[in-house]
């Protein structure tokens, strides 16, 4: 069972794109192919499996963007992802897109043939949501790597005992190689490789060529990773009496990313002020051509100013917070996932909305924002934040439980009282499905970023004020997981049911299509 981070695969990645699980992680994959080929490449094939979500997704979600900048050695946040067409051109790179019937397994899998004038390899990568990646095989062997450590590829005649003592020696962990020529060794290692161990691999006899690959994720995983629980049962036995959530989230984050409690909190509090930067830009005003909403948080302002509106209490300030993220995504502005690009408003929205609401500084949003992620993490630990997997629950459905352990420990609950408000807000989210209008992540996208928001809230007053959540939070993650799986292909982000097949849905894409292609 892997061990999820707060920052790895909950709050974050920082990014560009409208979805993590196409824009961010197909960067990541990018980026792990550029460094198999030393950064020199001519040409790229790409392969899709008519049987997942990418062959109808991978332009209008940004797959086709994202890969392109990490070949190109891009970053997920970087300005240059927005003109990836032209700086293709200026690189004499050729991406080619080739989708077919060919067996794959995961819904969002990524075959590369990688290319220059003098060779070529192959990769297979799975992205498994919120940005999250796996490396599964390197020239048709097979590897696991998740970017959370470094890695070397080498490719030998023969894997003669002296180089195996090497890496022995070095603290790598390998599979011992197969008795095929030539082998390839896929190293990792908890520590960076310095030139001079790289050096020594490239002199064993029969090494033929070495790449070294960088983490891709911003937590590492050590060799004695541990976290005090992995389900909210042995939480409950590991918290103080009165603990909050965001106490054991810096407990949590400090063990298993082997750094310090105040290190945990310095890095949220980072993540907060590029939050509070995207709200404001968001409440200014956004505008992009290549997207089906325009601004509307200043229609509601105008709204509200205006008194046409029920008055919802901290809602009116959260639901333009909420919009205001959800913009500056579409109009391919810097945001941070939490707990995916699709559901980017909702937690961060809702946190940062009720903490200036509530005269609050950038340390208390991130305790809030820690309280949500542990929340998330817990979830990870045993279900997923794809909606190619399990829908809109796996995305705005868990921000809700998110929102509303965070918002319960920002008032001063305790871990169990936050707990079982996020055991509520899941609850009342089962079922939902992920059917992108136009195949682009802004409708219904908005709408159930609020209602998530919403949602969260609610159940955080629940809480507080005692009502039964009736079935336990673990419970509720398992029960949710097997609907979440039990949901038609179509309606798991494929734009291939639901309101991604109206006619208007239709109308809109086709109006699209000119714009898309060319940017």
């Amino acid at each position: 069972m892997s061990i999820p981070s707060i920052f790895n695969d909950v709050i974050g990645p920082v990014m560009r794109g409208p979805s993590s699980s196409h824009s961010a992680a197909a960067v990541r994959i990018g980026r792990i192919g550029r460094e198999l080929m030393a950064g020199s490449l001519s040409e790229v094939r790409v392969y899709f499996d008519h049987a997942g979500s990418l062959p109808t997704t991978y332009l209008s979600q940004g797959s086709a963007m994202g890969l392109s900048g990490g070949l190109l050695g891009f970053d997920a946040a970087d300005q240059r992802l927005i003109e990836y067409r032209r700086e293709l051109q200026r690189a004499g790179l050729k991406i080619e897109y080739i989708t077919g019937n060919f067996g794959d397994q995961h819904p969002n899998t990524y075959s590369l043939t990688l290319k220059n004038s003098e060779e070529e390899h192959s990769l297979v990568a799975i992205s498994t949501g919120g940005g999250m990646i796996e490396l599964t095989a390197v020239d048709d062997r097979p590897v696991s790597f998740f970017g959370d450590c470094y890695a070397v590829a080498i490719w030998a005649e023969e894997a003669p005992p002296s180089l195996v003592t090497v890496l022995e020696r070095a603290g790598c962990t390998f599979p011992r190689p197969e008795s095929s020529h030539p082998p390839l060794l896929f190293v990792l290692r908890h520590t960076q490789f310095d030139n001079d161990l790289l050096q020594t691999i490239r002199r064993q006899k029969g090494v033929k060529l070495v790449r070294p690959i960088f983490p891709v994720l911003p937590i590492l995983t050590s060799a004695e990773t541990t976290v005090p629980f992995t389900t909210a049962r042995e939480l409950a036995s590991f918290a103080g009496k009165g603990e909050s959530l965001a106490d054991l989230a810096l407990s949590y984050e400090a063990a298993r990313g082997n750094i310090s409690r105040e290190a945990v909190l310095d890095k949220m509090v980072d993540l907060v002020k590029i939050l509070d930067n995207s709200i404001k830009i968001g409440l200014q005003g956004t505008h992009y051509q290549d997207r089906i909403l325009g601004y509307q948080t200043e229609r509601y302002s105008e709204a509200l100013q205006a008194n046409r509106l029920l008055n919802l209490g901290l809602l009116d300030r959260i639901i333009p917070y909420v919009t205001a993220l959800m913009e500056v995504k579409s109009a391919m502005g810097v945001i941070v996932a939490a707990p995916t690009a699709g559901s980017c408003g909702g937690l961060p929205g809702s946190v940062l909305a009720i903490a200036d609401a509530m005269a609050m500084d950038s340390k208390a949003k991130a305790r809030g924002l820690l309280a949500g992620g542990l929340i998330g993490a817990l979830i990870a630990t045993r279900s997923t934040f794809s909606a190619e997997l399990c829908g809109c629950q796996a995305e705005c459905g868990v921000s809700s439980g998110m929102i509303a352990g965070a918002v319960a420990t920002m008032l001063g609950a305790d871990a169990a009282v936050a707990l079982s408000g996020a055991s509520m807000a899941l609850q009342n989210i089962f079922g939902m499905v992920c059917d992108p209008v136009a195949g682009r992540v802004e409708v219904p996208c908005l709408g159930k970023n609020i209602l998530a928001a919403s949602n969260g809230v609610s159940s955080a007053n629940l809480a507080l004020a005692g009502f039964d959540q009736v079935i336990p939070f673990d419970e509720t993650v398992e029960a949710m997981d097997r609907v979440g799986r039990a949901l038609p292909h179509e309606l798991r982000c494929t734009a291939l049911g639901g309101l991604s097949i109206t006619p208007s849905s239709k109308k809109i894409k086709k109006s699209l299509a000119g714009l898309l292609l060319r940017h």
